[in-house]
């Protein structure tokens, strides 16, 4: 080849070499090993460090590196040192900004003598996005170590290691959370529960997904505890088996206390603890099926006589406490076998296996001859008597609820016979139904007659201790007897379907008496089970108001929870109509009923009425405070306004009002009262508040 091709062959290479120096995308230069003057820069190091052209042909490499660097540099260049291997530095841009980089050095010839070609890498967004893994990593780990519920991760082909294990989960466990990552089941516990671990450990690797286990463990102090853990198989990357199993556990020992406390009041009287209705109905329906002329059964229905006049010359508590005795003396005279339930108010039942017929009559005896002796009301000697109705399965009936209708005419008839003693069922006791059927004609009566009025109960709102409103209870003005209690007919209207005109008058009163009031006050009216029967309740409503001119919002509609026991298909409806007029649904006597709780689930309440059982006591009993805690939390988790009724003390008041009732009711703060009355009251509030702003 001559020599001129080759010299050109020479110049087109260095021209191609220029060419790829000055684009490439990485900062390079060029600089000469003795002078450590910057012989050729390129594009993209212009860019990064911000010096001009012109500036780089007076600048050294020591120029872009902070002081402290500088003599490490000479040294790199006089050994060689930086062409080994990439070396970390610290440059300086233009504006004097520091940075990290990663520099390559290669001896190159460059013009003909020698020179060092350094190739840089910027490791700002490296270093900037380790930080962030750094923080997030942090962060999780703080997270996880913080959770309120107990997170673990097993590794599984490590025969379960547990490779994290936070702080509540330690506290769940009752071990320290440092003593348990690293190590295994089988080190931790006991064989039994490791056997437990490990089978659902099993199983959750076998489901694939997400599984749920609930389970009582005994921990290292001694102490049961029931946990809630779901498992699930964490994904593996492609290609590899699952390895890692994500357990999170929550202790669940108090929520599950509270849940079967309120299953037992579902099922069970909450001041005697003795069966309720619903418990009652349950055991007289199998009961009755299973009866036969061998093998008969009793039912006795009691009655505490007067027990009207205890509650209202002693206070309730007394009242109260008669009926927790009398309980009490029921239960000591029931054998096995037996059931003893508390019906409600005074009203308790017995239903007796009768291997021979004479039990029941000897039984009834008894059961006079113990109520007689004296109970202990607080100190004071108060005697009690009891009236008893009796009737016998198969004998008077096949059918547990035409037995419970007999037992409850035998009833009629030995309270007719002058109490204290006890009546079997007798086909005469039509009678006693005949009677009945005269008061029922008096009703009719007191309806036409006007003789039907509202008392008003004020509620009292705890934030500012201002008046709520006001709950209308009906009292009907006998011409002989003087005023009723509703208690003491209502019943009869209910069985009767008076109940629903008597009802219609009530609406319509109270929306009359509270739209002449303060536009802020609501009006509380309560509803029975045989009105959501009936199909004009909705238009009766609607009627009232326009006729009134209240307003939806001020109209407070209280149900119980037998409404949801009877035909809940019609019910919902039903409130889901009123409530979408603007009127507010309370749940009434929160509590005392079949509280599976699955109403709140079925229906938004705008309140719940904690039932006065729950108060009294309060100031004493840790178990009633556990309840009203509990309660707190169901209104605020369903965002319904919370309401205590039958406030008698101040201390219960206080309580209620540190525990966080948004309302209260009670004779403490206002009895029920006719409405010149409560208007007084409203007005004499009025007054004193525009004094006080004055």
């Amino acid at each position: 080849m001559a020599p001129l091709q080759k010299t050109e062959q020479i110049e087109a290479l260095n021209d191609d070499f220029r060419s790829l120096f000055a684009t490439h995308p990485s900062p390079m230069w060029v600089y000469d090993p003795v002078s450590l003057r910057f012989l050729s820069v390129n594009e993209a190091a212009v860019a990064l460090y911000g010096y001009g052209a012109d500036e780089y042909r007076r600048m050294t490499v020591l120029d872009i590196r902070p002081q402290h660097e500088r003599e490490r540099m000479i040294d790199a260049v006089n050994g060689r040192t930086d062409m080994e291997k990439a070396e970390r530095w610290l440059h300086l841009k233009a504006n004097g900004e520091t940075f990290e980089v990663l520099t390559y050095g290669r001896e190159v010839r460059f013009e003909g003598r020698a020179a060092i070609l350094a190739i840089v890498q910027d490791r700002t967004e490296v270093n900037a996005a380790r930080r962030q893994m750094s923080d997030t990593r942090s962060l999780l780990d703080s997270i996880v170590d913080n959770l309120p519920v107990g997170v673990f991760v097993k590794d599984m082909q490590a025969d379960g290691l547990y490779i994290l294990f936070n702080e509540a989960c330690g506290d769940i466990v009752g071990m320290k959370a440092r003593d348990v990552a690293g190590r295994t089941d089988r080190a931790l516990f006991a064989a039994g529960q490791t056997d437990a671990f490990r089978e659902q450990d099993r199983r959750a690797f076998e489901a694939k997904r997400t599984i749920s286990f609930e389970e009582t463990m005994l921990r290292p102090d001694g102490a049961q505890r029931i946990l809630r853990t779901v498992k699930r198989v964490l994904p593996a990357p492609e290609g590899h088996a699952p390895r890692y199993l994500l357990g999170i556990s929550q202790d669940v020992t108090e929520e599950r206390a509270i849940e079967a406390k309120l299953a037992h009041l579902a099922m069970h009287d909450a001041l005697t603890g003795l069966p309720n209705r619903a418990a009652f109905s349950e055991h007289i329906d199998k009961r009755v099926a299973e009866a036969t002329t061998e093998s008969p059964i009793a039912l006795l229905y009691i009655d505490i006589d007067h027990f009207k006049h205890i509650n209202d010359s002693k206070g309730h508590a007394a009242g109260d406490a008669l009926l927790c005795q009398v309980s009490e003396r029921l239960l000591q005279l029931a054998e096995e076998g037996d059931l003893v339930a508390r019906l409600g108010g005074d009203e308790f039942a017995i239903v007796l296996e009768l291997g021979e017929p004479e039990r029941v009559g000897r039984f009834a005896q008894r059961l006079l001859q113990t109520l007689s002796h004296a109970f202990d009301l607080d100190g004071s000697r108060e005697h009690a008597t009891c009236s008893i109705g009796i009737a016998l399965a198969p004998d008077h009936a096949g059918d547990a609820d035409v037995l419970m209708r007999h037992a409850d005419l035998a009833l009629y008839a030995a309270k007719e016979s002058g109490r204290s003693t006890y009546r079997f069922y007798e086909t005469e006791m039509r009678l006693a139904a005949e009677r009945r059927h005269v008061m029922t004609a008096e009703l009719w009566e007191a309806l036409e007659k006007r003789q039907f009025e509202l008392h008003y109960q004020p509620i009292v709102q705890l934030d500012n201790d201002g008046i709520a409103g006001f709950e209308a209870l009906i009292r009907w003005r006998h011409p002989k007897r003087g005023l009723v209690a509703p208690m003491d007919f209502i019943p009869l209207a209910e069985e009767t379907g008076l109940i629903v005109p008597i009802g219609d008058w009530v609406i319509r009163e109270a929306c009359r008496a509270a739209a002449g009031w303060p536009a802020h006050l609501r009006i509380a009216v309560n509803l029975s089970v045989s009105q959501f029967r009936h199909a004009s309740l909705l238009s009766t409503v609607v009627a009232a108001l326009n006729e009134t001119g209240l307003n939806a919002d001020r109209l407070e509609i209280e149900i119980t929870e037998s409404v949801f026991l009877t035909d809940a298909d019609q019910s919902l409806p039903l409130l889901r109509a009123l409530k979408e007029l603007g009127i507010r649904i309370a749940i009434d006597d929160f509590g005392t009923g079949y509280s599976s709780l699955s109403y709140l689930r079925a229906f938004p309440f705008d309140k719940i009425k904690l039932d006065r059982s729950f108060v009294s006591g309060i100031e004493t009993d840790a178990g009633n405070l556990a309840i009203v805690r509990a309660v707190v939390g169901i209104g605020s988790g369903f965002n319904a306004t919370t309401l205590a009724e039958g406030i008698e003390t101040e201390e219960q008041l206080q309580k209620l009002r540190a525990e966080g009732f948004r309302e209260v009711q009670g004779y403490l703060l206002g009895r029920p009262m006719p409405q010149h009355e409560a208007e007084v009251l409203i007005h004499g509030r009025a007054l004193k508040a525009a004094s006080s702003r004055g």
